[in-house]
């Protein structure tokens, strides 16, 4: 079975607390949250998770004030730094979801195909009023991504040999997590189903959510396929980790 390297990249990072992360259950001790992407190799293709943020002027103005990036957490920059990679080296991009923090990047990729969920790619168009406002049209629309360069996927999907998409919705209603066969075992990327990894372990939802019953369907859909996760905004990874990922208990 073909084994992948990956390694986690810093792209921002997101001032909030514990209680917002842990849906409100009384730690409300401030937190820093980074934004991950992933980049992942097999040896032949060049594959991203996510691709962050863009116009950071406009995310703090829009969407997420509380958003911060530094200079060389630009995605291109830290791609560079981290992996040798120029945008059009990589070939495939799996977003997880459609929010602002995980798809901002994707019109600079103009050799990629972008793998989505077909439900969160029509969700991200027409979008439940509570969370419109994470839905950053100008990141994925018609404008920044040509729709021939999307692939659309439904349910659970192999990829490649050893990466895999598996339906994780509650987050948005066509999220999904990544699945990778790694050295130490598989890896689940999880986008913000899973914000830190205290939600999965301690089985506790995150603040965001738009369907709270399907969430836990999908702790227990990572519990039952991955041994280690990296959740969107987990803290206690490093930038530039390529292993050691937390343990799902």
């Amino acid at each position: 079975m073909v084994k992948w390297k990956v390694k986690a990249i810093q792209v921002g990072t997101i001032n909030s607390n514990m209680s917002g992360v842990l849906h409100y259950i009384g730690e409300y001790r401030p937190v820093v949250l980074p934004i991950w992407i992933v980049a992942a190799t097999d040896g032949k293709n060049k594959v991203l998770i996510d691709t962050g943020i863009d116009d950071l002027a406009s995310v703090v103005a829009g969407p997420e004030p509380n958003c911060r990036q530094e200079k060389e957490e630009e995605t291109l920059t830290a791609l560079k730094k981290m992996m040798g990679w120029e945008p059009e080296e990589v070939n495939f991009i799996i977003n997880t979801h459609l929010h602002f923090d995980h798809c901002g990047c994707n019109k600079y990729f103009k050799n990629a195909r972008i793998c989505v969920q077909k439900k969160e790619w029509e969700s991200a168009h027409h979008p439940i009023s509570s969370t419109a406002f994470l839905y950053y049209r100008p990141f994925f629309d018609k404008n920044a991504v040509p729709y021939f360069q999307w692939q659309f996927v439904e349910g659970e999907t192999e990829l490649m040999p050893g990466l895999a998409v598996i339906p994780t919705p509650g987050h948005t209603e066509g999220h999904q997590s990544v699945l990778i066969n790694t050295e130490e075992g598989v890896l689940c990327v999880a986008g913000d189903i899973v914000t830190i990894a205290d939600n999965i372990n301690r089985n506790i939802e995150a603040n965001i959510v738009v369907d709270a019953a399907k969430v836990y369907e999908s702790f227990v859909r990572i519990r039952d396929r991955a041994r280690l996760i990296l959740p969107g905004h987990e803290f206690s990874v490093k930038n530039g980790a390529e292993s050691g990922f937390p343990l799902i208990d």
